[in-house]
């Protein structure tokens, strides 16, 4: 049996809180090269427990306008996966939060899936979901993450089937990803609470992997919404978007201030 490295386990110590667990997602190379470490550290000094570092690539199916945007100005400065292994070599040194890669198949695919894992867990990392894994080639991902001591956290879509659901969460470490919303990120039309309890009642009863819900959470009032349902929530457009209007370390600034509006809401009643 693989042992999961010590960046992993903390960051299952992290969602098994009682308390709800903020992620903060940011493309590598955004909004600069050397930007991104200050703006993911900001992040986590003002209450990101888990940071999401993404991998640029010029086909973010599952985004929206607004990280696609960003993705497309960290390609524009050269960013690739060797650099945002940079980046998370940065951060992870540099905070106590949890470090997890977001990247899709494509860029994993050109670096090598055993040189990504072995150089992602020596990063620093404690693991990295591939939102469009291909069903071929999921056992040599997780094979090649497990034995570098990765979590493999898996999104699963809300249409899935009983059966899909069952495969998404067998396949899970770290968490299980649950959309708030349907479509693509950056959704500011409102989530549906009822249906996201639902479906995350049907993955509490297959799994007991840690559920992080995200997608349309774009207002802190959302977030206090889906919290109860969850253990922990991650937010990406409201911080990117701070980003694009000041890609400068007003802006980080800025973004940093919309972080801890995320993080108050989610902080349980009481809590100091």
């Amino acid at each position: 049996m693989s042992v999961i490295n010590s960046a992993a386990a903390r960051l299952t110590t992290r969602l098994t809180r009682a308390s709800g667990t903020l992620g903060v997602f940011l493309p590598a190379g955004f909004p600069g090269p050397g930007l991104d470490t200050e703006a993911l550290t900001a992040s986590a000094e003002a209450g990101a427990g888990i940071l999401e570092v993404g991998v640029p690539t010029a086909a973010p199916t599952l985004d929206g306008p607004d990280i696609t945007k960003a993705y497309q100005q960290a390609l524009e400065h050269g960013t690739g996966v060797k650099e945002a292994l940079n980046t998370v070599t940065r951060v992870a040194a540099a905070t106590t939060a949890s470090v997890v890669v977001m990247s899709y198949w494509d860029p994993v695919s050109r670096y090598g899936i055993r040189s990504f894992s072995r150089d992602l867990s020596a990063a620093g990392a404690a693991g990295a979901m591939i939102p469009d894994l291909p069903p071929d080639k999921a056992r040599l991902w997780h094979t090649a993450a497990l034995a570098n001591g990765l979590c493999t956290p898996q999104f699963t879509p809300r249409p899935s089937t009983e059966a899909e659901l069952v495969r998404n969460c067998a396949a899970a470490s770290g968490w299980i990803y649950v959309p708030a919303a349907l479509g693509p990120t950056g959704s500011t039309a409102g989530i549906d609470p009822d249906g996201l309890q639902r479906f995350v009642s049907r993955c509490r009863r297959t799994s007991d992997v840690p559920l992080v819900t995200g997608i349309g959470v774009s207002t802190p009032e959302i977030a206090s919404i889906v919290n109860p349902y969850v253990d922990g929530v991650v937010i990406g457009s409201p911080i990117v978007r701070a980003l694009l209007a000041r890609p400068d370390r007003t802006g980080i600034t800025a973004a940093a201030d919309r972080v801890a509006l995320f993080a108050e809401a989610l902080r349980p009643p009481g809590a100091t």
